[in-house]
């Protein structure tokens, strides 16, 4: 694996934070054309999630970058914005995988 670049490691990371802040910012622009009594209600679960995204999709971005793919800007900023779809799928595979039997003791 070729020695990884930490200046453009930090630039892809922080692309794909950058697209995680534009979904949280289309979601804000998406909720504002709502009726107030339609609105998402914005307490604390919604600003946590908010400052999450940005964080997971840049954090998404450096494991592509870790693990030796070739990530371009374009992409990196597309896997900010796929973060919680990314983060569900995977989440919810790892929920539905069936659990491990117990061994029986061997005599």
């Amino acid at each position: 694996m070729p020695p990884i670049d930490s200046n453009a490691t930090t630039q892809l990371v922080l692309i794909a934070g950058a697209g995680g802040l534009v979904l949280d910012m289309m979601t804000l622009w998406e909720d504002s054309k709502k009726k107030k009594a339609d609105q998402t209600q914005k307490n604390l679960v919604f600003w946590v999630f908010f400052i999450f995204w940005p964080f997971a999709g840049a954090g998404l971005a450096w494991l592509y970058i870790v693990d030796g793919s070739t990530l371009r800007p374009l992409l990196a900023f597309s896997v900010g914005l796929s973060a919680p779809a990314t983060l569900q799928a995977m989440i919810s595979r790892s929920a539905t995988a069936p659990a491990p039997q117990p061994q029986s003791p061997s005599e």
